[in-house]
């Protein structure tokens, strides 16, 4: 079949939509094979390469040229026009002088056809012993490694939600006839969408509050021990941590200096029970004091509750924001 579809693009150009019968002129030959297809082409190239120096038989040659050439592969039937062939040798006949460069035209085109079964009766039948070779060196590429036949119990497991959603499938389909039906059966599915949704609520909030335990513990976050003293004796142990590379250790003790910086200029009283909003909210939004304690505590609760990885950068630039509070 390959060599059929190969050939017929080869060949699909040249083909007309005349059928045997439909023109007067039609030949009446056997139709041939690949071979003999072959051997006609070549003794229409010997005759086309005589025209140059006997341009008179082309007048001969005309006549004897069919309206098509029937050839036949594998029991496929193919007609190839000769139309071309015949505007060329009656372009000759009328005009002898241009018989070399007609000719050669016709050598030419010839040729391309003759080379065209050639080339097709070269390809072979596919391998599959070499394909299959092929597919499996294809396997073995590090993209397909994963790649695997389900095991029984996978197999069983698609079996099973296959069977499932055809289930539900036949299930709407049959309550879609039954306008009471389809009523409960969508109420069913509101009501047991708002049941999860509520659930996943209920479970997010009780989730959200855990983790946020620590904000209301007090301003620092459980690590380790900071002991207490002035917030510029907080700043030392802020340093020490930098200075041992614990960037988030030491974004956390600069917050705690802020906020024990802010009570001794006599703003509030530090409270174990307040959150860090709850701190900022206490600061009047026209105090100097706010800019650089927003900033700080963005920093802190980014760096210590959103995970975002603390550096140098975020640590000297807090520390600058501390220096400014007033």
């Amino acid at each position: 079949m390959k060599r059929i579809s190969l050939f017929a693009m080869l060949i699909l150009p040249l083909v007309t939509g005349a059928f045997a019968g439909q023109s007067a002129n039609s030949d009446a030959r056997a139709p041939l094979d690949l071979q003999g297809y072959t051997s006609e082409l070549g003794r229409w190239s010997a005759s086309a390469s005589r025209l140059r120096l006997h341009p008179g038989e082309a007048v001969e040659l005309r006549q004897q040229l069919p309206d098509h050439w029937t050839v036949v592969v594998e029991e496929q039937r193919f007609l190839v026009s000769t139309k071309w062939l015949g505007v060329l040798l009656d372009r000759l006949a009328t005009n002898p002088d241009s018989a070399t460069e007609i000719s050669e035209e016709m050598e030419a085109r010839l040729e391309s056809m003759r080379q065209d079964p050639q080339d097709l009766a070269q390809i072979s039948e596919p391998n599959p012993q070499v394909a299959r070779a092929k597919l499996v060196d294809i396997l073995k590429r590090h993209e397909f490694r994963a790649v695997r036949a389900p095991n029984q119990i996978e197999s069983l497991w698609d079996r099973l939600v296959d069977w499932v959603w055809t289930f539900i499938g036949k299930l709407l389909r049959r309550a879609g006839s039954h306008p009471a039906v389809a009523t409960a059966f969508l109420w069913g599915v509101v009501i047991a969408v708002s049941l999860i949704f509520l659930g996943w609520l209920i479970y997010s909030l009780t989730h959200l509050s855990l983790a946020n335990k620590p904000l209301r513990s007090g301003p620092l976050p459980a690590q380790g021990v900071t002991p207490p003293g002035t917030w510029r004796e907080w700043v030392e142990q802020a340093r020490a941590a930098a200075a041992r590379g614990d960037y988030r250790e030491a974004i956390r003790i600069i917050y705690g200096a802020a906020v024990r910086r802010i009570e001794e200029a006599g703003t509030w009283q530090v409270d174990p029970s307040r959150t860090h909003r709850e701190y900022l909210r206490l600061v009047p939004s026209d105090s100097p004091q706010r800019p650089p304690l927003v900033a700080i505590t963005t920093c802190f609760e980014r760096v210590w509750y959103g995970n975002e990885q603390a550096s140098s950068a975020n640590y000297e630039m807090i520390l600058a924001e501390l220096e400014s509070l007033r």
